[in-house]
């Protein structure tokens, strides 16, 4: 019986355009159970990630470079597979299914990660087969779902849930950022360090225990408020549609092969950073990540300009004329041929023309990549004393957390409608974005501020009980103007000492890039939503995740190209330099993300001018440019007049 369910589950896809119940407040009865699933699943992976190059290295046999670089990739992997995840769930499982299969996926990858690591039991293959390859895969099947079935949930005809719409996407990054803050703030500690009666030979497995169960909460969960939920169908043949677009549009213009360079750029820039984790002769691993570097950056920019203006794609009186005749041989109703060769056209139209503002995002991740490569570093140099101990230096994640977790209901609540009064108008989804990019900007500049005065704070004193040297600072078996004298146990190298500047300072750059991420994350994922065709919205979302991997290519490759001046010992260096370059990285961001969304159509207006026409009244007149179709039967093309 259990069998055939599962089979059945397994061939069908379940579906329902209306939910079984009908509730007043869609995010109190039906989304809660959503956000509790995606708080839930971020606890468990920022666990099981949070501590994991430290495993590496005390458990598996690795080198420090190879620790962190399976670290690096890791991510890499885990934002790559929400591409699969969101094509499987448009075109054929739809997202309940497609979450529940690889949610099942990823539970028991958590699972073998836990089993693998049991003290006596240790298996580096299986932890490893667990890690990459099983728990990518379940994420990438969760990660670009989760938040589209989420948005599904809202009918925007209705006021009440287009404002709740907007509230969902704000408490979802809430959510993730909730179950972050517990995994910075405990888990990762008690996998190094154990916790109370969990001595730290058994930290790793009762962290992995904590957090598989913490997941099997998540799906519990989702799979309990079934009944609640509105289940779109897959589309199935929406991205082969999609594709026979753009083929087409290869044939008649320049500008779609500038756009699939632009793309495999991209592609070319993450496999480059992929594979130069692994190369560790220091020669070939610079080139590699230099390169990976130009080309994500430059995939980037060709692609965003490019898809400025989409009146490439689709639009040529050759296409549309074969495409009327192969759709009314094989339609049996000539106008509901014609209604799907325009729908393909829009539908490509509307997902490359958000490309601007989801790839401009890539800037802003570089600046975030900082906090847990640069940022950590230069926090282990500053004074990390409190009472008799010291503090992790990669707690001040936390900062980050709880930044968002505030910021998120006062704007939603005070500072937005605040800005709207003042205005006078809606403070839209790319303004904020705006707002996001100089904020970014400032987060890097205050960062560098704080190293210049860090230098010149000098260097603790030396004390007997070593009470001065960092403990997660870099270490130095030769002589170094900057490191505490040998310890009592006799310790072979020598530790750096911290700078007199409290590492409090560090909290002002964590919590701006909390704001930032306020302004332009939640608004992407919002974006990715409402702009998008409801057939290709999880494929939307999976590409703003991708954003995050390209993001990585191109900080290596910032990184290697400043790495003289990033020694080990950053007294000796000028990080700041670093952090001025992706400073101006985010302002030239800025100038051109504005200029590349300044005539952006927002589907709402668009669709208000559509029914205004079609009820005779007025609408603006860039609405209106928006329609070439078919109203009614008749050909009637809406021209600007």
């Amino acid at each position: 019986m259990v069998l055939k369910t599962v089979t059945t589950f397994l061939t069908t896809t379940p579906t329902r355009a209306t939910r079984q119940y009908e509730f007043k407040n869609i995010l109190l009865s039906v989304c809660v159970y959503i956000l509790v699933m995606e708080m839930c699943e971020r606890l468990c992976f920022y666990g099981l990630t949070g501590s994991i190059k430290v495993l590496f290295q005390s458990r598996f046999g690795y080198t420090s470079f190879q620790a962190s670089a399976l670290t690096n990739v890791l991510p890499s992997f885990v934002y790559l597979t929400p591409l699969m995840g969101g094509y499987i769930a448009d075109e054929f499982w739809g997202r309940f299914k497609t979450i529940t299969i690889f949610g099942s996926v990823y539970l028991l990858s958590v699972a073998l990660m836990a089993f693998s690591v049991y003290p006596g039991y240790t298996s580096k293959n299986l932890f490893m087969l667990s890690c990459f390859g099983l728990l990518s895969l379940g994420t990438g099947g969760i990660k670009a779902n989760v938040v589209t079935l989420g948005g599904d949930q809202f009918d925007d005809r209705n006021p009440a849930h287009k404002e709740q719409k907007e509230q969902f996407f704000n408490y979802f990054y809430w959510a993730i950022n909730f179950g972050a803050m517990i995994s910075f703030g405990y888990l990762a500690q008690m996998a190094t360090n154990g916790s109370g009666a969990i001595p730290p030979e058994y930290g790793f497995f009762w962290s992995f225990v904590i957090c598989g169960s913490a997941l099997f909460i998540a799906l519990c969960s989702f799979l309990g408020a079934s009944g609640r939920y509105i289940l779109n169908p897959a589309a199935g043949g929406t991205m082969g549609n999609f594709k026979r677009v753009f083929m087409v549009s290869l044939k008649h213009t320049w500008t779609a092969w500038f756009v699939l360079l632009g793309v495999i750029l991209m592609c070319a820039g993450f496999v480059l950073s992929v594979a130069g984790a692994f190369i560790e002769n220091d020669s070939l691993n610079k080139i590699i990540a230099v390169v990976g570097c130009v080309c994500a950056s430059a995939g980037v920019l060709m692609t965003a300009v490019a898809t400025i203006n989409t009146d490439w794609v689709g639009y040529t009186p050759e296409f549309v004329e074969a495409q009327y005749e192969q759709l009314e041989s094989k339609a049996t109703d000539p106008a509901s041929a014609s209604d799907s060769v325009n729908e393909d056209i829009v539908n490509a139209r509307d997902l490359w023309r958000v490309m601007p503002p989801v790839l401009c995002s890539t800037s802003f991740w570089v600046a975030y990549n900082q906090m847990s490569s640069n940022f950590y570093s230069q926090s282990c140099q500053m004074d990390l004393r409190v009472g008799g101990s010291q503090l992790n230096a990669a707690i001040l994640n936390i900062a980050d957390c709880l930044t968002i977790m505030i910021c998120i209901p006062l704007f939603d609540a005070f500072l937005y409608p605040f800005i709207e009064r003042c205005k006078g108008s809606k403070f839209t989804l790319l303004q904020k974005m705006a707002c996001g990019f100089l904020i970014g900007t400032v987060a890097l500049v205050s960062a560098a501020v704080i190293e210049v005065y860090r230098k010149d704070s000098g260097v603790l004193d030396y004390t007997s009980d070593n009470a001065s040297y960092s403990n997660c600072g870099p270490i130095y078996s030769d002589d170094n103007p900057n490191t505490c004298e040998e310890d009592a146990n006799g310790f072979l190298g020598k530790k750096t000492c911290m700078s007199k500047m409290s590492v409090f300072w560090m909290a002002i750059p964590y919590c701006l890039i909390g704001i930032g991420e306020c302004l332009i994350s939640v608004q992407v994922y919002e974006l990715c939503y409402s702009e998008i065709p409801l057939e290709m919205r999880s494929t939307a979302q999976a590409i703003n995740l991708f954003t995050t991997s390209l993001a990585s290519a191109i900080a290596a490759g910032l990184t290697i190209a400043w790495q003289s001046e990033i020694p080990d010992d950053l007294n000796n260096g000028y990080l700041e330099y670093m952090y001025y370059s992706i400073a101006g990285l985010q302002f030239v961001t800025f100038i051109f993300f504005v200029y590349a969304t300044r005539n952006f159509e927002y589907k709402e207006a668009v669709t208000e001018g559509f029914h205004a026409v079609l009820e005779g009244g007025s609408a603006d007149r860039k609405s209106l440019s928006y329609f070439e179709d078919e109203i009614d039967g008749k050909d009637a093309e809406i021209v600007q007049g």
